[in-house]
């Protein structure tokens, strides 16, 4: 089972990264960075601010923009380009295909992380007041991987039964929703009419809260982080949505006929 699975990883990966688009999203990943660095001097006595704020939003955009194209074309290409039926016709279940899938976007993700993480956190040590590392640092890129990872797992349920184009637009959707999560439960609060209150409700429980993974502050005032709300809200929310989202996607899958 895992030997199929890994093949198809495997296969995903080799294939993704031959993607143009791909490359494009890194550069200007890598570009954001280096604006930053350059910017961060005409803000006297905040250099070190503006390279942190421009540079985890530069992670965070490049990796919207990765899991909407892996997320959101990756399945439905194969669908109409009917490699998917090519596949399944071998001894691969639809399971392992869909995990497989996932696990070789995901690969990319980090890849495109790392090479990213490095100016990164050259240029954080560089603009820091005692040019210090923080041991943090490492950790908050972590947490915008399994962001983006997250981000990836409801592109994928959602490319299983919709079109790349409707996918791309509600995974932007759960992106913005989730960035503000806090408020969005708010308003399910303190909304003027039931109907609101449920809408913003509902919202607030199925999309995920990303402010939790967002560490800028702990940079920024170099302050320990709270490893409870890592395991818990971070690393055992990541597992936790993933298993649904890519159950829900294997089941939506399994229906699909090709």
């Amino acid at each position: 089972m895992m030997g199929a699975i890994l093949a198809i990883a495997k296969a995903t990966y080799r294939e993704s990264i031959r993607q143009r688009v791909l490359l494009v999203v890194l550069l200007l990943g890598l570009l954001l960075i280096g604006v930053s660095i350059a910017f961060s001097s005409l803000s006297t006595g905040e250099e070190f601010r503006f390279i942190v704020d421009f540079g985890l939003t530069g992670f965070v955009m490049v990796g919207l923009g990765l899991a909407c194209i892996l997320g959101g074309f990756m399945i439905p290409g194969e669908i109409d380009r009917r490699i998917v039926m090519t596949v399944l016709t071998k001894p691969v279940s639809r399971f392992q295909y869909l995990f497989g899938k996932f696990l070789g976007a995901a690969l990319v993700i980090f890849i495109v992380d790392v090479l990213m993480g490095i100016p990164f956190i050259a240029a954080y040590m560089w603009k820091h007041p005692q040019h210090q590392f923080n041991p943090v640092l490492p950790l908050a890129l972590f947490c915008m991987f399994l962001q983006t990872v997250v981000l990836l797992g409801a592109a994928m349920l959602l490319s299983t039964f919709s079109s790349s184009s409707f996918t791309v637009i509600a995974t932007g959707f759960v992106y913005v929703v989730g960035s503000v999560n806090k408020y969005v439960a708010q308003l399910a609060e303190h909304g003027d009419s039931r109907v609101q209150k449920l809408i913003f409700g509902v919202l607030a429980k199925i999309v995920p809260n990303f402010q939790n993974f967002d560490l800028r502050q702990a940079l920024l005032a170099e302050m320990p982080v709270d490893w409870h709300h890592i395991a818990v809200d971070v690393v055992g929310y990541t597992i936790l949505f993933l298993f649904v989202v890519l159950s829900v996607a294997w089941l939506f899958f399994s229906e699909r006929e090709f």
